[in-house]
């Protein structure tokens, strides 16, 4: 027993010492809301909100969520996932249905693992057919999975394994899913040993595009590399964008491309190296902790937890326009015409949580 105890207050200790965005210390203190960027920090200025966009008041969808990660949308609503396990059903009422999970391997909540991302087929509402991404193992020894799900209305089964063994810890799983096609993506984290994401050989600290096929080996489907915790994927008009936590402060936002190597942990920020990619955007010293990403024509909607709001990142001046401020963490992003759908992620144990959090929200844009 006490060689476990101390097993785990080694990993706790690992966790904190590489997660200033994120880990379980730092957010003892209250969340610091990030600065407006300038030109001096390195990045690009922030706009008034005015100029770009018109943006309404947000307004609650649905209430009482549990610790919420993911969302999908459905033809009668959403699919939240909720970090313990389970996935929480909103009809359009906005009433919640929180439903099991029934796995092959249990969610392992340890962390920031869990339930983490979903993504819907393209003929969900007949097949009811989706992906999910979740942490499973031991404390000891922690590992990721992707696999297929099937729901019947009442609970969701696993129908199929896409990806297992992927690295894991008790921080810096990745987790984030897009289905394009035949194809689907995953972001995954370094699983606090810095040096698997250059590690070839690793499916850890890479972005992966698998083949629902399940063709080739999974080495086979790393599409882009030296990450170090992404958790925010998009894809537009061809363009493939990634948010990514920084190891303290200089979150980025890389626009990823096949077999580009994106620096962690070699460098960061705007520093150069061989081969190597600096971000398209970066935070400044000030962490945001990046989350769930959306993008349109114009802009790149992300989510951030330390920055505790929601910001537009102009597609072509990279400028800065805020969107939500006072809603506290938050993780993921849904455009849906002239409407932004987010989940704030206030209960996750780092934030200050009202009575009703966390909650689905949507607010117009334009």
């Amino acid at each position: 027993m006490k060689r476990w105890i101390l097993l785990l207050s080694l990993v706790f200790v690992a966790g904190c010492a590489s997660e200033p965005t994120e880990d379980a210390i730092q957010e003892e203190t209250p969340v610091e809301e990030a600065p407006d960027q300038t030109d001096e920090e390195g990045g690009q200025t922030e706009e008034s909100t005015e100029e770009r966009l018109s943006i309404g008041t947000s307004e609650a969808v649905a209430r009482q969520l549990d610790v919420p990660w993911s969302i999908a949308r459905t033809e009668d609503g959403w699919l939240i996932s909720e970090r313990g396990g389970t996935i929480a059903v909103i009809d359009a009422d906005g009433n919640v249905d929180r439903q099991p999970v029934e796995l092959t391997e249990e969610v392992l909540e340890i962390g920031e693992g869990g339930l983490l991302g979903l993504a819907l087929t393209d003929d969900f509402d007949t097949s009811r057919q989706l992906y999910a991404y979740h942490t499973y193992g031991t404390p000891g020894d922690v590992k990721n999975r992707v696999v297929e799900l099937t729901w019947d209305g009442e609970r969701f089964e696993e129908s199929n394994i896409v990806l297992e063994d992927i690295p894991g810890a008790q921080f810096h799983n990745g987790g984030r899913l897009l289905l394009d096609d035949d194809r689907l993506w995953v972001t995954t984290g370094d699983a606090l040993v810095p040096d698997l994401a250059q590690d070839e050989t690793s499916l850890a600290g890479k972005i992966l595009r698998i083949p629902l096929s399940g063709e080739g080996n999974p080495v086979d489907w790393i599409y882009s590399s030296g990450h170090r915790n992404p958790q925010g994927l998009s894809l537009t008009d061809g363009v493939l964008y990634a948010s990514e936590h920084g190891a303290s402060g200089h979150d980025e936002v890389n626009i990823i491309e096949r077999g580009k190597n994106y620096g962690w942990p070699l460098i960061e920020a705007d520093e150069t190296g061989d081969g190597l990619e600096t971000p398209w955007f970066e935070v400044g010293p000030t962490s945001w902790a990046p989350s769930g990403i959306i993008s349109d024509e114009r802009y790149v909607y992300m989510a951030t937890l330390r920055g505790n709001r929601l910001v537009a990142l102009d597609r072509e001046t990279r400028d800065v326009t805020p969107v939500v401020e006072d809603k506290g963490r938050i993780r993921d992003v849904w455009l849906e015409g002239d409407r932004l759908y987010y989940i704030t992620n206030n209960t996750d144990g780092r934030g200050n949580p009202g009575s009703e959090d966390d909650q689905l929200y949507s607010v117009t844009i334009r």
